[in-house]
């Protein structure tokens, strides 16, 4: 066992924390133990260099003076010459060995180590004797050389041209790939985040970052804005600079706008910019940097059309706003929205007895008003008939020869209407008829939809961008009926759509608040609009019967998660006779937390999995079921399980998938190393790089669940989650139930909750462009 000395004083770092001093390892890969490529977690044998071993003279392994090594690493092939910054470490289950924290791949340091490298799998056609020949007729400078001379490889025999072209490419991408890591690393970026950034901006990325660091957070995830900040800073940006400047405004704006804003005023956006960079940019700056976007087009200043407010928008956004109130105010006219009655008095009153209901004469002046509008809305909360009265409009129309489409902006939500109406429903997305090639819609002012009335779902989720190329497909001579419960969360991307149209008081409205449902004295209806006024819900006393809205107290939150479990897995299951993989749903205000949807989806899922239950999907089966024996597959750091019910968290076109659908994990695609979701119209591929759109759904955030619906609701209430304890939010969290709702928290959260009617108000100038646009077109007010 050779003896070794002390890595040299100057290779110690300071550490960032109270640990020892960070140290160095350089040395050549031996053998990898073990590698992820979803984590990039890798376990290796380093043979270190001269003056880098360990400093515990009893180390080593059988075959000399080998270490392990243990830490994060793209590439973890035998012959690799790493420079590993980290410490050494000794216990009792893994023995001594170096955690690295950043790895740098240096080239081979000899011959050796060239001819290792070349015959490595990065290279593939190039073995050993084959790599011997090329390091003897180019000698040390052989990768360089390659890079350069390509045209030297000619007189290496048994190289064949396919060959060499592929290891000339090969070399140039892997050269230029280390050197971009070591600059990555240098700009303080994680394994993961160099990975991410080489991917998103190809191996040679170095010159495109150094010209605008603020690339790093443009589509990357795990890289905000703070990171690529530091990194210009390190990169020797000033720290008042213009570029800077401009860079933080425009985040700034971005981030408004991922928060639900379609704008900022001026000087709000200052703020939130100054906030950005710390304080660190002069306010004239910050203003003259926002001068500069303007006038380049980056961003667009409005004034705003009631209160003169100078507003800050992304040109995408200013458009599509202004396009919707325009088109609004067109649909509208100056005759405040009337049109032909679609339906008399008879015809009303024939199918009121085809359905073998009564309408209330509220109800009925609904939808006498709803069919003799040009555009329309019907709003209201659970349990007040807007199903029944949309099911009347529906049929009415019909009859009259009218062409109708419904629509709902999700699948769940588009499923939801065709049963209620027995008519087909889309989501708004199908029903413009989204072109992945084109990547835009077919239908719009030029090519409206074939239809002579639209009538539109769950508006209250519709935001601002498909609100506007729904409006303006809209044909000039059609009529659209918009419904919607202004009392749920606001849509997830940016607007407020359906509280804009409220507010501007331009737009035929019929707002519905008795209830008529049969089920009347339901608890989940009565609990509801208790909510809604501020009152806690009614609890139904011990030895009733049956009921559909129930409370386990519990206050400890790790106590309240096991008895989420219990009552999901068990006690649902053995009362009322659902099966809990197929019809309850665990709504959770946040993701973490032991009462958070990352902790309770792992524990149901290991519930399923230990019981070894099947997962059926509309009588289903999935093969392989959900226990010991279902096939799975790691990808991206997490384990994917058929069966796993998953939720789609973004919209993709090109899949025809959108933000909010939910599936399951049909079958694991072995010879692309990804997986199938079968959804309720469709199964999808996920290959890896596609995962990270999609998140486990035994349990979600309220947020994930609007226009859905479920037979069965529960929902934990914990005192840790207060910043999400809004009144809003249990709400619609209570209206995704059909059948039963169990809370599982304390009471002290669900006053909490109940007490907490603040609603962070969107920026939007939707309702005051509508109300100009209608003034001046001569429209009055309606009801």
């Amino acid at each position: 066992m050779a003896a070794a000395s002390a890595p040299p004083p100057s290779e110690r770092q300071p550490s960032d924390g109270p640990d020892a001093p960070r140290e160095v390892l350089q040395g050549t890969v031996e053998l990898v133990t073990f590698h992820s490529k979803e984590t990039l977690y890798s376990v290796l044998k380093i043979q270190p260099e001269k003056g880098y071993e360990d400093p515990d003279p009893f180390s080593g392994d059988l075959f000399g003076a080998r270490v392990a090594a243990v830490g994060l690493l793209p590439d973890a092939m035998e012959g690799l010459r790493l420079r590993l910054l980290g410490h050494w470490s000794t216990s009792r289950k893994h023995g001594r060995q170096f955690e690295f924290e950043s790895a740098a791949i240096l080239p081979p340091g000899d011959t050796e180590g060239l001819v290792r490298y070349l015959s490595s799998r990065a290279f593939p056609g190039v073995g050993e004797v084959l790599a011997r020949r090329i390091v003897q007729q180019l000698g040390e400078r052989t990768l360089e050389r390659i890079r350069d001379e390509p045209d030297a490889l000619a007189g290496v025999s048994g190289l064949r041209p396919h060959v060499r072209a592929e290891l000339v490419e090969r070399v140039r991408s892997e050269l230029a790939a280390h050197r971009s890591r070591a600059f990555l690393h240098g700009l303080g970026l994680g394994p993961r985040q160099v990975e991410a950034v080489l991917a998103k901006h190809g191996a040679d990325c170095e010159a495109l970052l150094r010209e605008n660091p603020y690339r790093l957070s443009s589509g990357i995830a795990g890289i905000g804005f703070q990171i690529a900040d530091r990194a210009a800073l390190r990169l020797g940006m000033a720290k008042d600079s213009m570029e800077r400047a401009r860079a933080g405004l425009v985040f700034a704006q971005a981030e408004a706008e991922s928060n639900g804003h379609t704008c900022l005023p001026r000087e709000e956006l200052l703020r939130q910019a100054e906030r950005l960079l710390r304080g660190e940019m002069p306010a004239a700056n910050l203003e003259r940097g926002l001068d500069e976007l303007v006038a380049g087009r980056e961003l667009v200043q409005d004034t705003d059309a009631r209160f003169g407010a100078r507003l800050v928008y992304s040109p995408m956004l200013h458009g599509c706003e202004s396009a919707l109130a325009r088109n609004l105010a067109r649909q509208v006219g100056t005759d405040g929205g009337r049109a032909r009655p679609l339906a008399t008095a008879a015809e009303l009153a024939d199918a009121e007895r085809r359905l073998e209901i009564e309408l209330h004469p509220l109800q009925r002046d609904a939808v006498f008003g709803l069919l003799s509008s040009r555009v329309a809305l019907l709003t209201g909360g659970p349990g007040v008939g807007k199903t029944t009265i949309v099911r009347l409009v529906v049929q009415l129309a019909e009859g009259a020869g009218a062409k109708v489409a419904l629509a709902s902006p999700t699948g769940r939500a588009a499923k939801r209407l065709a049963e209620a109406t027995g008519r087909e429903a889309k989501t708004i997305h199908r029903l413009l008829g989204y072109d992945p090639i084109a990547q835009g819609f077919t239908h719009d002012d030029k090519k409206p939809l074939a239809f002579d009335l639209v009538v539109i779902d769950e508006l209250s989720m519709l935001d601002v961008l498909l609100a506007h190329q729904l409006v303006k497909a809209i044909g000039p001579d059609a009529r659209v009926v918009f419904v919607g419960d202004p009392d749920q969360l606001p849509s997830v991307m940016a607007g407020s759509v359906l509280a804009d149209l409220l507010a501007s008081e331009r737009i035929p409205t019929w707002r519905l608040t008795r209830i008529y449902r049969q089920d009347a004295h339901s608890l989940i209806v009565e609990n509801a609009h208790r909510i809604l006024q501020g009152e806690l819900p009614v609890l139904p006393e011990r030895g009733a019967a049956q009921s559909d809205f129930y409370m386990f107290p519990v206050e400890d939150e790790a106590a309240a998660a096991d008895r989420v479990v219990e009552v999901v897995t068990e006690r649902i299951p053995q009362r009322f006779g659902m099966a809990w993989l197929d019809d309850v749903q665990v709504l959770a205000p946040m993701y973490r937390g032991e009462c958070g949807v990352d902790n309770l989806n792992e524990r149901l899922r290991a519930v399923g999995d230990h019981r070894g239950e099947s997962v059926g999907a509309s009588g289903r089966e999935f093969a392989g079921g959900f226990g010991r024996a279902a096939r799975e597959i790691e990808l991206r750091g997490r384990t994917w399980r058929v069966g796993d019910r998953v939720i789609q968290t973004r919209n993709d076109y090109e899949r025809l998938v959108f933000n909010g659908d939910m599936g399951r994990v049909s079958r694991i695609a072995t010879e692309t190393d990804g997986l199938f979701v079968q959804f309720p119209e469709q199964e999808v591929l996920y290959e890896p790089e596609d995962l990270s759109d999609l998140q486990l759904a035994f349990a979600i955030t309220v947020h994930r669940s609007q226009g859905g619906e479920f037979p069965a609701v529960v929902i934990p209430l914990v005192p840790q989650h207060y910043m999400m304890l809004q009144r809003h939010l249990l709400y619609t969290a209570i209206t995704r139930a059909k059948k039963l709702v169990v809370l599982v928290g304390s009471q002290r959260a669900l006053k909490m909750a109940v007490d907490n009617a603040e609603q962070r108000l969107r920026e939007s100038a939707l309702c005051d462009r509508l109300r100009a646009l209608l003034r001046a077109n001569g429209s009055a007010a309606t009801r």
